[in-house]
């Protein structure tokens, strides 16, 4: 017997002033969702999914399957790319983002000279060291764990204030779940808080979740009156030191390109989105704009000066904080920016 989950959500959208019935990941464009995919033991993966989508082809409840951020490596991407014919759907394919990764097989002393920050991190490590209760804590406990989430919580909330606020936090249901997501996961085993220590306080704290293979690395947050002992570089260094050690093999920073990311990685993955669609006018309309909204932000990418780009990313951030969850129309975003 087969038992597999595609966690699907119908969903209805404006697009130019028509109906749309989208199929997409439940959660996707909240609160940050990598590697999205079918639940189900991976031998099975490919029967499950044909079984899906033989049920859905059949069925007259959507105009579009939006697949979004699933792994480039991923079993279903493989699948959709070549049964998609098969179901007389259209399908189109389009990165969405880069993961960048630590390969930590190498050992920590490869890792450290291979990093980009090596002589600023030894350098600032050696300051804090010499400050009064400094001290790197990993925190697992179930007991423990509140406490910890709502030191990051607010280190995170600090950090992106004046940058349009965190998607992560962006509405009062958003953190309300993630408070009861941490029990869950901290029943578990997967929930990991790292914390950079000194003077009595959290100064920064990475939130992640380990299988024992991999660290990903979900969110972070720092001491702003910090910032210039470059706490948040040192804390960094830290956990992957500590990865290495527990026995992990990859350290995964998780969707976006920030350099601070780069500094360290060795490795990378791509976010495929694959689009299924029938040959509806709202389904067309739909592809029609998403290619324009493309190709305008990867032409924004080379155009626009690296500061601008940020204030105006800043600008995206704010309007969808202050929309995430609220009944708005999400596509009606500027996701070109």
């Amino acid at each position: 017997r087969l038992i597999g989950l595609l966690p699907l959500c119908l969903q209805e959208k404006k697009v130019l002033g028509m109906r749309l019935r989208r199929l997409a990941f439940i959660g996707e464009d909240v609160g940050g969702a990598d590697y999205l995919d079918l639940i189900a033991a991976p031998k099975d993966k490919a029967e499950i999914l044909a079984a899906i989508f033989e049920f859905l082809k059949n069925e007259n409840c959507f105009d579009l399957i939006a697949l979004e951020n699933l792994a480039g490596d991923s079993a279903t991407v493989e699948f959709l790319q070549n049964s998609a014919g098969q179901s007389r759907l259209r399908r189109s394919k389009q990165p969405t983002a880069t993961c960048p990764r630590i390969n930590l097989n190498g050992g920590w002393e490869t890792i450290l000279k291979q990093s980009k920050r090596a002589a600023n991190f030894k350098r600032r490590l050696k300051q804090l060291e010499k400050m009064p209760d400094f001290e790197f804590r990993t925190v697992t406990a179930p007991f423990e764990t509140g406490a910890a989430f709502e030191r990051f919580f607010r280190l995170h909330e600090q950090r992106w204030l004046k940058n349009g606020g965190s998607d992560l936090s962006g509405h009062p249901r958003l953190a309300s779940f993630q408070r009861d997501l941490i029990v869950t996961l901290a029943d578990s085993g997967s929930l990991r808080f790292d914390e950079l220590w000194a003077e009595g306080e959290c100064r920064a704290s990475v939130y992640g979740l380990d299988d024992g293979k991999t660290f990903y690395y979900y969110n972070a947050g720092y001491d702003l009156d910090w910032a210039k002992l470059s706490v948040g570089l040192v804390l960094i260094g830290l956990s992957v030191r500590n990865a290495i050690e527990r026995g992990n093999s990859v350290y995964d920073f998780l969707r976006g390109d920030e350099t601070y990311k780069f500094d360290w990685a060795n490795d990378k993955t791509e976010l495929i989105t694959v689009n299924l669609s029938r040959r509806t006018a709202p389904a067309l309309a739909f592809e029609g704009l998403n290619r324009v909204w493309f190709n305008l932000k990867n032409l924004s990418n080379f155009v626009l000066p690296d500061d601008l780009a940020e204030r105006l990313k800043s600008v995206k951030r704010s309007w969808k904080r202050k929309n995430q969850l609220s009944g708005a129309e999400l596509e009606t975003a500027p996701k070109a920016l």
